[in-house]
C-alpha cells in the first residue's frame, strides 16, 4: 500500500480514476440529495463554470461560508476543478473574524448561506476585496446589498455550462486554510493540490477501502471534515454521508440507516456518545472504525461498548496528517507512529533532539516538499519563522516512547482548541479589550470535563469600572462564534507579567479554576452551535 507519486495527487487525477471505475457508484449523499460519482463530478464542473463566468479565474481565491450540504462539497470541488483556490470561511464568524479572513485572502467572489447574509451586511462597509456575493438559498436575503455588490443565486451557478477539464499542477493552491494565531489575526496557510491529497489519503493504511461507507459530522470547512471525510472518500472510492452536524441522539441511527462502516470522531464526540445511557443494542451497529482525534478517555471501554475498532490521528493545517495510529496498536492517549513521507524530530529550546520520553517541540520534514504548507499568504516573515531548512516548525510539544509512539503533551503557544476548533488566544482577547469597561484581558486554556480545552479569561476591569460577568458575556456572544466566548470568568487587579510586560499566561493557566472564577454554564448560560 502507499500514494501515487505527488504529481498525481490532484481532484482531477483522483476523479479521472475513479470515474474509469465506478462512474455510476454513489459519490456523497445527504440530506439534500445523493450523487454518482459521474454526477458529482459533472455538477462540479457546471459549478466551476458558474465561477468562471463571474470572473474567477485560475488560481484565484473564492470564499465559501456554506452550512454542510452537497452543495457546499460540490462548491469546493468545483473551485478545486476549475484551478481556483477555495477560502472556507467557519460558518460561525461574524464581525471582524469575518472581514478579517475576506479581506486577507483578497477574495472577490463569495458563495455564502442566505441565513448568514445578515453577518456580511454588518460588517459589509469594511470589505475591501469582495465584489460578489452568491447567495445559496433565496437571493432575495441580499437585496439590501445590491448596489454595493453583484448578487447572484447558487442555483445560476450551479446551472451553468460546465468548464472544460482543467489540467491541475500537484504545486497549484487548493486552498487558503486558515489557522488560528497567537500573536495576531488568523493566517491563511497556502495549501497545495498534493498537500490536500496527502492529509485525505489513508492509502498507506488499512481503512478505508473501496466499497467503505464514511460518515462525515464535522463541517466541511475544517480539513478534517472537508479532506479528511469527503476527499478521503472520493480518493478510495467508498461512499460518503454528508450530515448537516454532529448529533448525539441522530448517531446511531444514522450509522445504522445507511449502513456506515468508517467515521472520524473528535475525542469530545466519543465522550459524549459514551455519557449516554448504555443500550443493550449499543454494538448492534455496522461501523468497524473510528478514527479519533484525540483519543477518547477510555479507548477499551468505548471499543467494548459499541463493537469497534479505533484508531489516532493527528495532523494540523501546516503539514497535513503526520501521525497514524492503526487499530490495534493503542495503548491510550496517543497520537500515533510517524507516517512514511514524512521526518519527524521532538526538539529543546536549543533545537537539539530530546530522548524517548521527554518532551519537546514537533518538528516535521516532508520527504516531498509539497505535501506541507507552502507558507502562509502575505505573510513571509511568519512563513520564514515556521519553514526552516525544510523543516516546519509546528509550536505543539510532544513526548514518544520507546516504542515510536509520540503522544500530545501541550502547545508550546498560546491557541486553545475547544470541541475540535483552533481558538486564537490573541482575538478572543481583541474581542473582550473592545468591551468599553475592560482595561486589558488574557485568555488561556483550562482543562475540560470531556477532552481538549475549555477558555477561562482573566479580565482587569479599567479603573473605578465593575463588570457584571453576565452582560460581558452577552457583549461577547454578539461579536464572536460561540465556541470563542469564555466559560469562565476571572476578575483581576492586574496580570502577572514579566519584565518586558509579556504576560505570564502559565501562571494564569496554573491557578486554573477556582471558586473565585465565574462559571457562565453555572449561570445558565450554556452556548451551542446553533447560537452562532
Amino acid at each position: 500500500m502507499g500514494l501515487p507519486d505527488v504529481q498525481r495527487r490532484t481532484i482531477s487525477a483522483v476523479y479521472e480514476r475513479v470515474l474509469a471505475t465506478s462512474p455510476d457508484e454513489i459519490a456523497q449523499l445527504g440530506p439534500d440529495g445523493e450523487y454518482t460519482v459521474a454526477e458529482s463530478y459533472a455538477r462540479s464542473l457546471r459549478i466551476a463554470g458558474g465561477l468562471t463566468g463571474l470572473g474567477v479565474e485560475r488560481q484565484q481565491p473564492v470564499a465559501l461560508l456554506l452550512d454542510n450540504s452537497l452543495d457546499a462539497v460540490h462548491a469546493w470541488s468545483g473551485a478545486a476543478l476549475g484551478g481556483m483556490v477555495e477560502v472556507p470561511v467557519n460558518s460561525t464568524y461574524k464581525g471582524t473574524f469575518l472581514s478579517h479572513i475576506l479581506n486577507d485572502s483578497g477574495a472577490a467572489t463569495l458563495i455564502v448561506e442566505a441565513a448568514q447574509i445578515e453577518r456580511v451586511a454588518r460588517v459589509a462597509d469594511g470589505l475591501t476585496a469582495l465584489r460578489t456575493i452568491v447567495v445559496h438559498g433565496d437571493p432575495a436575503a441580499a437585496d439590501d446589498l445590491r448596489g454595493r455588490f453583484r448578487v447572484v443565486g447558487f442555483d445560476e451557478i450551479a446551472a451553468a455550462d460546465p468548464v472544460a477539464p482543467q489540467r491541475i499542477d500537484a504545486a497549484d493552491l487548493m486552498a487558503y486554510m486558515y489557522t488560528s494565531g497567537t500573536t495576531g489575526p488568523s493566517k491563511g496557510v497556502l495549501i497545495s493540490h498534493a498537500h490536500a491529497y496527502t492529509y485525505a489519503s489513508r492509502e498507506d493504511q488499512e481503512r478505508p477501502r473501496a466499497g467503505d461507507r464514511i460518515l462525515v459530522t464535522l463541517p466541511l470547512f475544517h480539513l478534517a471534515g472537508q479532506w479528511y471525510g469527503v476527499y478521503q472518500a472520493l480518493i478510495h472510492d467508498a461512499r460518503c454521508v454528508v450530515e448537516p452536524a454532529f448529533s448525539v441522539s441522530r448517531f446511531w441511527p444514522t450509522i445504522r440507516e445507511h449502513g456506515i462502516t468508517v467515521t472520524v470522531l473528535l475525542g469530545a464526540m466519543a465522550e459524549l456518545l459514551q455519557q449516554r445511557p448504555p443500550q443493550p443494542d449499543d454494538a448492534d451497529n455496522p461501523l468497524e472504525l473510528a478514527i479519533m482525534a484525540p483519543l477518547a478517555s477510555d479507548v477499551p471501554s468505548f471499543r467494548r461498548r459499541f463493537g469497534i475498532d479505533v484508531a489516532s490521528v493527528y495532523g494540523m493545517s501546516e503539514i497535513g496528517c503526520v501521525l497514524n495510529g492503526p487499530p490495534g496498536t493503542i495503548v491510550g492517549g496517543e497520537c500515533g507512529f510517524p507516517r512514511p513521507g514524512f521526518t519527524l524530530r521532538l526538539v529543546d529550546g536549543a533545537g537539539n533532539d530530546v530522548p524517548a520520553g521527554e518532551v519537546g517541540e514537533l518538528w516535521v520534514r516532508p520527504d516531498e516538499p509539497l505535501t506541507v504548507m507552502a507558507g502562509y499568504h502575505n505573510l513571509p516573515g511568519k512563513t520564514a519563522e515556521t519553514l526552516v531548512d525544510g523543516w516546519v516548525h509546528t509550536g505543539d510539544a510532544f513526548r514518544a516512547d520507546e516504542e515510536g509512539r509520540f503522544f500530545f503533551s501541550d502547545r508550546m503557544k498560546d491557541a486553545l482548541r475547544r470541541r475540535g476548533e483552533n481558538i486564537s488566544s490573541f482575538e478572543v482577547e481583541s474581542v473582550i479589550n473592545s468591551h468599553p469597561g475592560v482595561y486589558e484581558s488574557a485568555v488561556v486554556a483550562v482543562p475540560s470535563e470531556l477532552t481538549e480545552d475549555e477558555i477561562k479569561a482573566v479580565v482587569v476591569p479599567r479603573e473605578d469600572t465593575t463588570i457584571d460577568p453576565e452582560d460581558l458575556i452577552r457583549f461577547l456572544i454578539d461579536r464572536m462564534p460561540y465556541f470563542m466566548v469564555p466559560r469562565y470568568l476571572e476578575f483581576a487587579d492586574a496580570l502577572p507579567k514579566t519584565p518586558t510586560q509579556k504576560v505570564h499566561k502559565h501562571v494564569l493557566r496554573e491557578t486554573g479554576v477556582h471558586k473565585e472564577v465565574w462559571d457562565r454554564e453555572a449561570a445558565g448560560i450554556v452556548l451551542r452551535r446553533s447560537d452562532r
